[in-house]
């Protein structure tokens, strides 16, 4: 197999188990027609090679286990004219288009300077994919695949074509999950399994339901997508609705924990393998198969598929064993002063700690301390041109705090590559290359970054922090990032809250459009309080710290708010639905501090807000008391709903209903009674008195 390629290993109506003792993945599945006439399911399974570094062997196997994995199973729907046509249509656009972007780099980002750091110490180095930029890639993938079946009926008035779709791409021991229809995927363990996938169907009564979601069914895709690690002793199981539906729960169940217990058996990882078999293995063990025919058996009327993905055990040991094995090697080179943290993905950093004036790391030389916390340390560094940056880096303390550090390469990445935008024209700073660096210079890399700090950024009118790539061959863990005079909105709101209404819609426009930017990138902030926001010198906002950031389109992407509890939405603590509705309660509690000086609620309402005896209700008074208009007020109660449903969906939305001079504010004014209270309880006294007397009038 050529480096780069793909291969199938599954088409219809055939069985195989591929198990190798290198491969990281062993896969098991069958296809059968059943008592249709067709096998209108398609599955494709096959390895992504997004670069050229790795060399794979597939005999028979997943031999490759540094390779990203994609497994796609798509049901035709029997209503349309030609499920078959639709089925292989999606499973080939999105593979099509899934693989190119990733050969093509679209997951470059900062993987690419770490690995050619590593290429001299390891030729099996990991690519380091980022779960929100593979998630974005398989959304992209999946409207293509949507498209190419949706149009054509639509413009070309040929026959609709539908089709169900769930897969999985395992790159490492990721898994990134992406579903819509109503095939299932399970996660089995050796006693219990989970549906992961969710049933896309409108039920009537107790009918099986009309499938309410696929492929080509509409302009718009509605996707399911998660990520999560599979562990030890654990499968994925994916199956057609031909397969789970006819056959009892418990002994599903009892099927499938019984294939991990199989699967996960060492003595039976290895199979002997035929090169000249059409299969491609030696099928020694065919639960799939097993499975689908007892499904028959048990009276399906339906075309029947099912894919089982497990983890080979001894590659994992073997993996484990090598990072323990680098690990170790890394341990003897620590250099005195410095520290180094955590293993895997950090384990090439060390850490800066305690910097004086003076100081010089990678060809900048420290020029003023600007913070010192617990977690981290912000240093204010210049380059040989006189540019100054902010240079941030890890406390000592932190230096035990794996998860920390991780969080902080994220940040990183995602500050990167945020920092992408830029006005036409105007190169972007990061397509400097960072390993153009110079050996007899100690300013190494410092040029690079020079000619993109005279340009104007798009970035400055973003509102996000601008971050710098640091050099490749730099051994230390820190964050380059443009240094802004000002000040951060908590000081600004010491000084002057309660501010006026215009004021406030200023700066919460200017927040909004900040994290818009993020939003329309699928991401959401987390963490947006007055700390995370610094007003410039020329009244700009700045949106910083990206640690707490992630997807908004990966289900389990969100967690409870590890900052201050009062801006946090209060569905972080249930499992309701998080988007960018929980971003914008946190503004909109910042638009409430601004008016009146106070915090609208306690972390523990919020806390507490999704219990049956307790309410979160906004006190209003203070918003009455300092005047701020009636139509402002309505905006910030919708805003700050405990119901994610009924709350803003839209950041656009809530800025425009807060807009002091819209047309809800001029057309609702005031109440008479708190324009003029004198008159209205003359006017009460006065009527009460005519009643009065026309009633003794009328009796005397």
């Amino acid at each position: 197999m050529k480096k780069g390629s793909t291969q199938d290993f599954k088409t219809t109506d055939k069985t195989s188990r591929h198990s190798a003792d290198n491969a990281l993945w062993q896969l098991d599945f069958h296809s059968m027609q059943g008592r249709k006439s067709e096998n209108q399911d398609s599955l494709l399974i096959t390895t992504c090679l997004p670069y050229g570094q790795f060399t794979a062997t597939i005999n028979g196997g997943v031999q490759c286990p540094h390779a990203p994995l994609l497994v796609l199973m798509a049901d035709g729907v029997s209503a349309c004219q030609f499920p078959k046509q639709a089925s292989q249509l999606v499973v080939n656009t999105v593979t099509h288009h899934l693989t190119l972007a990733l050969k093509n780099g679209a997951l470059k980002n900062e993987a690419i300077e770490e690995m050619v750091l590593a290429e001299n110490q390891s030729q099996s180095a990991n690519i380091d994919f980022d779960d929100n930029q593979v998630a974005i890639l398989i959304r992209e993938a999946v409207n293509k695949a949507n498209d190419a079946l949706y149009f054509p009926q639509v413009y070309e008035r040929v026959p609709p074509l539908l089709s169900t779709l769930s897969g999985l791409l395992c790159i490492g021991d990721r898994i990134h999950l992406f579903h819509t229809g109503d095939s299932r995927i399970y996660r089995v363990g050796l006693e219990s399994i989970k549906v992961l996938s969710k049933d896309h169907r409108i039920h009537h009564g107790q009918d099986k339901g009309a499938l309410s979601a696929a492929i080509g069914a509409d302009t718009m895709v509605e996707l399911q997508q998660s990520v999560f690690t599979l562990h030890q002793n654990e499968c994925l199981a994916l199956m057609t609705d031909g397969v789970y539906e006819s056959i009892a729960a418990s002994e599903l169940q009892f099927e499938l924990c019984s294939a991990v217990k199989a699967l996960c058996q060492p003595s039976q990882t290895i199979d002997t393998t035929d090169n000249s078999s059409n299969d491609g293995a030696v099928n020694s063990l065919s639960i799939s198969q097993s499975i689908c025919e007892q499904a028959f058996n048990e009276g399906s009327h339906d075309n029947l598929s099912m894919v089982i993905l497990g983890m080979n055990a001894q590659a994992l040991h073997k993996k484990k064993t090598a990072n323990s094995a680098h690990t170790k090697n890394n341990s003897n080179n620590k250099n005195a002063s410095l520290h180094d943290p955590m293993p895997h993905d950090i384990h090439r950093y060390q850490l800066l700690t305690g910097l004086e004036v003076g100081a010089r790391i990678d060809g900048f030389i420290v020029k003023h301390i600007i913070a010192r916390t617990a977690r981290s340390e912000v240093y204010l560094v210049e380059d040989e041109n006189h540019h100054l940056f902010a240079l941030k880096s890890p406390s000592l303390n932190a230096i035990t705090d794996g998860h920390y550090l991780r969080e902080f390469l994220k940040e990183r990445k995602i500050g990167l590559s945020l920092s992408k935008h830029r006005r036409a024209g105007e190169p972007a700073y990061n397509q400097a290359d960072p390993n153009n660096l110079s050996s007899d210079s100690s300013l190494t890399g410092i040029s690079s970054i020079k000619p993109y700090l005279d340009a104007s950024s798009a970035l400055s009118a973003s509102g996000l922090l601008r971050y710098y790539p640091i050099p490749a061959s730099s051994a230390y863990l820190y964050h380059l990032t443009e240094y802004i005079e000002g000040e951060s909105l908590r000081d600004f709101m010491d000084r002057h809250a309660p501010c006026d209404v215009w004021q406030t819609y200023d700066l919460l426009t200017k927040i909004g459009m900040a994290v818009r930017v993020m939003h329309r990138n699928y991401l959401l902030h987390q963490d947006i309080k007055p700390e995370n926001i610094l007003l410039t010198t020329s009244g700009a906002v700045k949106l910083i710290d990206f640690g707490s950031a992630s997807s908004s389109i990966l289900k389990d992407s969100t967690r409870p708010p590890n900052g201050d509890l009062h801006y946090a939405a209060p569905e972080y603590y249930t499992d309701a639905p998080k988007g960018v509705h929980s971003d914008l309660f946190s503004i909109a509690v910042i638009g409430y501090e601004l008016l009146t000086g106070e915090l609208p609620f306690s972390s523990q309402a919020l806390m507490h807000s999704h219990q049956a005896n307790h309410t979160l209700t906004l006190p209003t008074q203070l918003l009455r008391q300092y005047r701020v208009p009636a139509a402002s007020q309505q905006a910030l109660m919708r805003a700050l709903l405990a119901n994610t449903q009924a709350r803003y969906q839209a950041i656009g939305e809530f800025l425009q209903d807060f807009n002091p001079e819209n047309h809800n504010y001029i057309s609702d004014p005031e109440p008479l009674i708190i324009r003029n209270p004198l008159l209205v309880w003359h006017s009460i006294c006065f009527i009460q008195f005519v009643l009065i007397f026309s009633l003794l009038a009328y009796f005397l």
